[in-house]
């Protein structure tokens, strides 16, 4: 499967906005202070949030009520760590195919020939390499000892 090119950072919360204390991961995008309790979000979690209280909201009312970028929604989408709604009139489309689908680049017959097309790509430079001597043991045959041993 082909990764976007570029990774958006997350906006990550490191010190506390209240009394300047380490945040600690709690899960699904929440962080709290170690020292005074305080919680904050990183973008996934206000994203996340949003879209439990508002089900139904765009990619514009999600980006314009959180202040997350529209990129990094679709980069969420993308993750597969949100989704459109089932009842959504808009939809992502297949890279390969382009039938709607809810979040990811692929549909799931994609997906599943991108995937054999990885793993048969994956046998076919194992076998490639078992050939030149890549994979053999160095140990077992005398060339594989010369290559070690002092002249």
């Amino acid at each position: 499967m082909s990764e976007p090119k570029e990774y958006l950072s997350l906006d990550i919360p490191v010190n506390c906005s209240e009394c300047g204390g380490r945040m600690i991961y709690k899960g699904v995008g929440e962080y709290a202070c170690e020292l005074c309790g305080a919680l904050a979000y990183d973008d996934y979690g206000k994203v996340r949030n949003y879209i439990e209280q508002h089900p139904g909201a765009t990619q514009s009312d999600v980006s314009a009520a959180t202040g997350v970028s529209k990129a990094k929604i679709r980069q969420l989408l993308i993750e597969e760590r949100i989704e459109v709604t089932p009842d959504s009139p808009i939809f992502m489309h297949c890279a390969l195919c382009g039938a709607d689908i809810r979040s990811g680049m692929y549909c799931s017959a994609c997906a599943t020939k991108v995937k054999q097309d990885e793993i048969h790509v994956a046998k076919v430079v194992r076998e490639k390499q078992r050939k030149m001597g890549y994979a053999s043991d160095y140990g077992k045959d005398a060339k594989g000892r010369r290559r070690f041993e002092r002249q």
